[in-house]
């Protein structure tokens, strides 16, 4: 008789298997970067486990990059490309329109083919939540406020109604590098008309009409790169 070849069983911690649970969901889509993860006291209801396990497994999330826990505030999703990829070109933003217009053309390229398939793929809870973002953003247009956060969400909803994860996290990372640069360029007095783009994006996509939404983001984008040049001009 041969004697069975056993190996030795690995004690796999209960921190592992919650890591091992949210990872999962992150990289099959099910939760996007800038999504705020359930409360300590919910999550752990969830996996039946005790707040230090939790705690531990979240520790983990946050050192690989997965999440990102902020003190008195809710853990959230972070984009799975990594810093090195962000943090060196930040400097360059602020001060050389050329770096700026070179990542406006990759933005460019993912947000026009986001709206084209956004407009053949948005459920019906992606439609209603652009809705709600463009109600969002005339509220604070008629209180002649700021329109930066409400354009960033609109555009990165846009990129989650696309269903391609891979872009959404692109998106992510990439609209947390030009969020400063490109946010001063949004005066007060130009929120009308940043409105009425985005509105004509959401009618196309609404309508099924794909050509017709990648046409609109497109000339979206580039009243957004004229705004751009006019404002590093006037920096001169």
């Amino acid at each position: 008789m041969v004697e069975p070849n056993y190996q030795p069983v690995k004690q796999i911690k209960i921190s592992t298997l919650i890591v091992d649970q949210i990872k999962s969901h992150i990289v099959e889509g099910n939760l996007k970067p800038g999504d705020p993860l359930p409360s300590e006291r919910d999550l752990m209801k969830s996996f039946n486990v005790s707040r230090s396990s939790l705690r531990e497994a979240l520790k983990i999330l946050d050192a690989t990059g997965f999440v990102e826990i902020a003190q008195r505030k809710r853990t959230r999703v972070k984009s799975i490309v990594p810093d090195s990829f962000v943090e060196p070109l930040r400097p360059l933003l602020k001060e050389d329109i050329d770096t700026v217009v070179e990542v406006l053309d990759v933005r460019r390229c993912l947000e026009s083919w986001n709206a084209y398939n956004a407009a053949e793929r948005a459920t019906d809870g992606d439609i209603e939540g652009l809705r709600q973002n463009l109600k969002s953003m005339e509220k604070k247009m008629v209180r002649g406020q700021n329109l930066i956060g409400e354009d960033s969400a609109f555009h990165l909803a846009i990129s989650a109604a696309a269903h391609n994860k891979i872009q959404t996290h692109l998106m992510y990372s990439i609209y947390a590098l030009i969020q400063d640069t490109v946010g001063i360029c949004y005066e007060t007095d130009e929120s009308r008309d940043i409105l009425e783009e985005h509105e004509n994006i959401f009618r196309a996509i609404t309508d099924r009409d794909q050509k017709q939404a990648r046409r609109e983001m497109n000339l979206h984008l580039d009243k957004i790169l004229s705004r751009t040049h006019n404002f590093f001009e006037e920096k001169k």
